[in-house]
């Protein structure tokens, strides 16, 4: 077994954490967490794989030490991989022989490569994981406790600096859809687009306030059918969520068939809806709408999801305003010219 001081840990820990804090893209984060850990434990290799949107594949993101033989194999199937699933889990997996492990996918491919010795972490952020770090070495039984916790540190700091990247990414793309254009209607479909992809999400919807009518109008939806979008409209006196929403809460239901609040919990249902998060429009002191997410399976969104949510959808406000404003101005703009060519014949006429 090989001796490490704790010093020796220490220095590690400190000097990847200063490492990953500079990184601003996902790969350069990836592979820092790579060549570190497997430089620490001397290791032959080390993968690093992200669950897929459906949660039934481990992709590829990232390796050192692996051949492109190995790695184009395909990715690895949760259905047929019980090393993975127990890793997903939230458990560290330790095997001496990968070849000879009924619950490794690739067994044949891995004693190609010369792979024997494995360890496996998760990558997870606030008790939900991301992906899986996958350490191969020689002879498992050199290494110390230390060195499989270590691993898991490792992996654990990756995955807080993994979701500060992405998150800082996601709002980069959407920033960049509110900025594609000033039309009203198809800006928010993108920025809706977006918010679902990067959320992993079923839907969204955009609503504004009409306060003569007591009314939610839908202004913008992604990812719903036009039969659930005809069910009616939403008044604000029979949803306690959006009142909640419309004070300048975030609102939350984890199952919108059980919860109560929500003014068609039937039709939800129907629609594959389970969860539900909600954000008010807020312009300063003024609160513009709702924005509404929809989960297709039960989802406690984190705080950190909801402060996500709540960043976009003030930039969202934002950008509802100034296409009001341009709007508006168009609109003087078309008088204007109106009130000219009037002025121009009447002139003509004197």
């Amino acid at each position: 077994m090989t001796t490490r001081d704790a010093p020796f840990y220490l220095r590690v820990m400190c000097e990847t954490a200063q490492a990953l804090s500079t990184s601003l893209e996902e790969q350069d984060v990836i592979q820092e967490l790579l060549r570190r850990t497997a430089s620490a434990l001397n290791a032959r290799a080390a993968l690093v794989r992200v669950l897929s949107p459906d949660g039934s594949e481990l992709i590829h993101a990232g390796s050192i030490g692996l051949s492109e033989t190995y790695l184009r194999k395909g990715s690895v199937s949760l259905a047929t991989s019980s090393v993975d699933q127990r890793v997903l889990q939230g458990e560290r997996v330790v095997v001496p022989d990968v070849t000879q492990e009924p619950g490794f996918q690739y067994r044949e491919a891995a004693a190609a490569e010369g792979l024997k010795g494995l360890i496996a972490v998760p990558l997870m952020v606030r008790e939900r994981a991301m992906g899986v770090l996958r350490v191969y070495v020689d002879d498992t039984e050199a290494l110390s406790e230390a060195d499989i916790m270590l691993v898991d540190a490792l992996a654990d700091l990756a995955a807080l600096v993994l979701e500060k990247v992405r998150l800082h990414q996601s709002l980069y793309r959407i920033a960049q859809a509110l900025n594609s254009s000033l039309e009203l209607q198809s800006m928010l479909s993108r920025v809706l687009e977006a918010t679902v992809k990067e959320m992993g999400l079923k839907a969204a919807v955009i609503r504004l306030l009409d306060p003569e009518r007591g009314v939610l109008r839908l202004v913008a939806s992604y990812g719903l059918s036009e039969t659930y979008l005809a069910k009616g409209e939403i008044h604000v006196e029979r949803s306690p969520v959006d009142q909640k929403a419309l004070r300048g809460e975030t609102v939350v239901l984890y199952d919108v068939g059980a919860e109560p609040g929500f003014e068609y919990p039937e039709a939800a249902v129907a629609e594959g809806i389970r969860s539900v998060l909600v954000v008010p429009l807020k312009l300063q002191d003024r609160i513009l709408g709702v924005m509404r997410v929809y989960s297709a399976r039960p989802r406690h969104f984190s705080p950190v999801g909801a402060q996500f949510l709540s960043a976009v959808a003030h930039l969202v406000a934002l950008a509802i305003e100034k296409a009001q404003l341009h709007a508006a101005l168009q609109e003087k703009y078309e008088d204007l010219k109106v009130d000219l060519t009037e002025l121009y014949r009447f002139l003509a006429l004197g």
